[in-house]
């Protein structure tokens, strides 16, 4: 309404138009009357301002009498009491309804919310979405007319979680008042959360503010599911996605679109998508070989719907390229079978000396390193392996050091050739974990792994015990190694051991393993554990456990997208359940969150706002009626000057 504004233009032009053009002429000496007619004029010239300015006031006091302005002013800060407001700004209230987004429908119920206050208490508001952020302020009171709608809206609804933070607020401040919340949401119905953590007081009232529109038809992507965040490159792949049809009519034939850019190339997958009304369906998209690195992309829907930020999905996969190992044998033997690291080769090769295996998923090259060799060039190369290295020649730590400052990394395992003395050549190459205290053998019973990392992605395939329990391998020996400050151990012995042990910088790895890969440790490295562990090791040094370093993470209030997160890469998404748009009535609220609706609520539970006899909502602190109060006299006031003022 305040575009009308530009109707001032009108009284002006007219004035402008009709104003009087005085035109000169000779009548003689006429002295006196020169004088009456100049002051005459500057009368009537004030008149015409005065008429003018009345003319132009009616015009912007209807203006400002339709746009309805009404004044806010600060809450809380004080008083006896409290009373708790929770915003809803998860990704449904990016909706609209008339033209306007619902978080902003929100913000403009907080007068009536102040005004159906009990009394001026203390005031906490909180935005809300899966998780809860308090609106801060340094005085402790909160200005209504300063909050404005975030712009982004991104994660997934928890009533749960805000009432149970409400809760809290509610039972710190018991004592000192009465208590009260409320709520401001589309009440949506998939929007409950965990009930299990719910803690909110039956006795505080809650009041349910319905800002949500009639129902939305919506067509979304709900999951994208490549076959793996990792796969191998240069090999085909498989991605699926799930597309929900939250519409009473059926979905026929609708255009869905895969998109994948990576190594300087991009793609273009079309799919097509039919599902009954409610229900979901699965569009499967065949991919052509990946070249090694990262490809982001997305899948979209085609068409419009009530909330379009679910419309597209964004998807990364990580095509890993073979990792370049070089293992040096710290014992080599002219006797193959007797060397250091001949079981080692063996389990990362897939092969007998001298054969690879086409899917082996190492590129591995030996290299019997005695104290007078010196390395190779460590430029292709991915991770480096010491077996029972005794140290490194001050020509060659230069070399490791370089390498992991590129982002390489190793895997050390010990043996009787690391003592006390090596301690020093492997912190100048970088790989030293703490302080190397020797050979510890065990006397009575052997060595067995009593605590590990079950979260580790390096060991998380070892956390089921049906899948190779690592506390059934039994060592004779290893390498003890005193922790360093800042380094992660990962699996300790029965008598506080460290066994497994990682040390990170950047994006460069040291992972340590204290028993040898021969047989100086006992016959570990012939059990059918040896294999997955020793694969899983380097895998993990490579970054390639898992899923990568692809995370596929929930949106969480962040901008959906594709985003570096150190050497690791974050898919954010909306959560499934915010493209499912049917809402519930303020009594279900209540009944499954077990909590009591304040008393005046209206009929469907909801506290309605007051309206007038012409049907608008009466908000708080409205000031049309002084506006049309001045409205009035203005015209009167024109009417009068209009009659005594010559045009």
């Amino acid at each position: 309404m305040l575009a009308a504004l530009a109707a001032v233009v009108l009284p002006v032009l007219a004035h402008l138009i009709f104003r009087r053009r005085s035109r000169p002429v000779s009548l003689g000496t006429l002295r006196f009357l020169k004088v009456a007619v100049r002051h005459d004029t500057r009368r009537r010239k004030l008149k015409r301002w005065a008429l003018l300015a009345l003319r132009v006031g009616c015009v912007v006091l209807l203006v400002l009498l339709f746009a309805r302005p009404y004044r806010v002013e600060a809450v809380g800060g004080g008083g006896t009491g409290l009373t708790v407001i929770l915003i809803d700004r998860s990704a449904s209230m990016g909706r609209t309804r008339d033209g306007t987004r619902l978080v902003e429908h929100a913000v403009r119920k907080l007068p009536d919310v102040v005004n159906r206050m009990s009394g001026r208490a203390r005031v906490e508001v909180a935005w809300f979405d899966a998780k809860v952020e308090p609106v801060a302020s340094e005085d402790g009171r909160v200005s209504v007319s300063d909050l404005n709608a975030p712009e982004v809206l991104a994660g997934g609804t928890d009533f749960a979680a805000a009432l149970t933070w409400a809760g809290a607020r509610c039972e710190a401040a018991r004592g000192g008042g009465p208590l009260e919340v409320h709520i401001i949401t589309d009440l949506q119905r998939s929007g409950f959360g965990s009930l299990d953590v719910l803690a909110f007081p039956k006795d505080v009232p809650v009041r349910v503010w319905d800002v949500g529109p009639a129902a939305t038809a919506n067509v979304a992507v709900t999951e994208v599911r490549p076959a793996g965040l990792m796969v191998r490159a240069d090999q085909p792949t498989t991605v699926r996605a799930t597309i929900l049809n939250a519409r009473p009519e059926p979905l026929t034939a609708r255009a869905v679109r895969l998109n994948l850019t990576g190594k300087g190339k991009s793609f273009t997958l079309p799919g097509v998508a039919s599902a009954p009304a409610g229900a979901s369906t699965t569009v499967t998209f065949e991919t052509p070989p990946l070249a090694a690195g990262l490809w982001q992309g997305t899948v979209t829907v085609a068409g419009e719907d009530g909330l379009p930020a679910d419309d597209t999905r964004h998807v990364a996969i990580f095509a890993a390229a073979k990792p370049r190992v070089l293992l040096l044998d710290g014992a080599a033997r002219e006797v193959a079978a007797l060397g250091e690291a001949y079981f080692l080769e063996r389990a990362l090769g897939l092969a007998p000396p001298g054969e690879t295996v086409p899917d082996a998923p190492f590129r591995l090259i030996v290299f019997p390193y005695s104290a007078d060799a010196r390395l190779p060039d460590l430029r292709e190369v991915d991770v480096l392996i010491a077996a029972n290295v005794s140290g490194f020649p001050a020509a060659d730590t230069g070399k490791v050091r370089q390498f992991l400052d590129r982002g390489g990394s190793a895997v050390v395992f010990g043996g009787g050739n690391l003592t006390p003395q090596s301690g020093p050549s492997y912190a100048a190459a970088g790989l030293s974990v703490g302080e190397i205290a020797g050979t510890h053998t065990a006397r009575d019973v052997p060595f067995r792994v009593a605590d590990f990392d079950a979260g580790h992605p390096v060991l998380v395939p070892f956390a089921d015990p049906q899948h190779g329990d690592l506390r059934r391998i039994a060592f004779s020996g290893c390498t003890r190694v005193v922790p360093a400050d800042g380094v992660r151990v990962l699996a300790r012995f029965r008598d506080e051991t460290p066994i497994l042990l990682e040390q990170r910088t950047g994006a460069a790895r040291v992972l340590w393993c204290g028993a040898s890969v021969g047989r100086e440790h006992g016959d570990w490295s012939r059990g059918r554990l040896f294999l997955p562990l020793v694969h899983q090791l380097v895998r993990g040094a490579a970054g390639l456990t898992g899923a990568g370093p692809v995370r596929d993470l929930p949106a969480a209030g962040e901008v959906p997208g594709i985003r570096a997160a150190g050497p690791d890469w974050e898919v954010r998404n909306l959560e499934p359940q915010e493209s499912e748009l049917e809402a519930c009535t303020a009594a279900e609220f209540a009944e499954r969150l077990g909590v009591t609706l304040a008393t005046d609520a209206g009929p469907s539970g909801a506290a309605d706002a007051q309206k007038d006899q012409s049907g608008l909502e009466q908000r708080s602190g409205e000031l049309w009626p002084w506006l049309w109060l001045v409205v009035v006299v203005c015209w009167l006031a024109e009417g009068l000057l209009a009659n005594r003022t010559v045009a």
